[in-house]
């Protein structure tokens, strides 16, 4: 049994059998960027079929961007820099507890549809 507060998730990735072989549908593997004071990246391996979708059906209710296997919350984002479109852009959600930036990269048309919600 395994418990993730959606609530505090700001981003997810699922890397799935495409990325890497040795998953399966069922046994994935997903790195989730939390919020707070700073951001934390926690990496959750064997997740199920049905632990995918209930993550995936929260986030996304709750307004995420979808960008490849990446989901994020808009309103995390601090900033974004456009590379090009086809490119896709930089966008920052947070610092490590090293000062770090966090930053995620994210397609043309994720980019676009961030910057429109937060009317850059």
């Amino acid at each position: 049994m395994r418990y993730i507060n959606n609530g505090r998730v700001i981003a997810a990735q699922f890397t799935t059998p495409t990325e890497n072989p040795l998953l399966t549908e069922e046994n994935i593997l997903i790195d989730i960027w939390f919020e707070g004071p700073v951001v934390r990246k926690q990496l959750f391996k064997n997740v199920t079929k049905a632990e995918q979708e209930t993550l995936r059906t929260e986030i996304l209710k709750r307004g995420f961007i979808h960008s490849g296997n990446l989901f994020l919350d808009p309103r995390a984002v601090l900033f974004a820099e456009m590379e090009s479109h086809i490119l896709g852009g930089i966008i920052t959600i947070g610092w490590h507890e090293n000062g770090n930036p966090v930053e995620l990269k994210v397609s043309g048309d994720a980019f676009d549809e961030i910057c429109s919600l937060l009317n850059c």
